[in-house]
């Protein structure tokens, strides 16, 4: 029951947010509810409104990632001598599934100065390409934080 009641609620946001309350947009936002639940489901995991709440707080920790690396990548181009301290990072994957591995790398390459490489065969590192940071444990540490927050939604 539940379950519909977030279709429905997503059908009406797509809907306002369009600014037409057709049954066209209806159905598109309809699509759209059922895709985010077929996401976020999975056997045996917390209940719906649980992992919303962390597929929520992934996107905001992701926004805000995603300010301060753009601040620091909009500082080293604008100072007249930068200091750039590119590093390949080897970042030792929790994440199992295909889907995870790959919003992961998604994520981390959209964000200014990181740049996902691939995996290893076993798919328990990954490999990214990273500039900014003098430490490359401080980078390890911004893609693990965000693959913690993957593995609250899509465990």
């Amino acid at each position: 029951m539940g379950e519909v009641v977030v279709v429905v609620a997503v059908a009406l946001l797509w809907a306002f947010l369009y600014g037409e309350l057709t049954s066209f947009n209806l159905l598109v936002g309809a699509l759209l509810g059922m895709l985010m639940l077929v996401a976020v489901r999975r056997e045996g995991s917390s209940s719906l409104p649980t992992r919303l709440w962390r597929v929520g707080r992934f996107l905001v920790a992701f926004l805000a990632e995603l300010l301060v690396a753009g601040v620091m990548i909009a500082l080293l181009a604008i100072r007249p001598r930068p200091r750039f301290h590119p590093h390949v990072i080897a970042v030792p994957l929790r994440l199992e599934s295909n889907a995870a591995i790959s919003l992961l790398s998604a994520t981390i390459t959209l964000l200014p100065g990181t740049v996902a490489m691939g995996t290893s065969d076993d798919r328990r590192t990954l490999y990214a390409h990273a500039i900014g940071e003098a430490d490359p444990d401080r980078s390890r540490a911004s893609v693990i934080r965000i693959e913690t927050l993957i593995l609250g939604f899509m465990r």
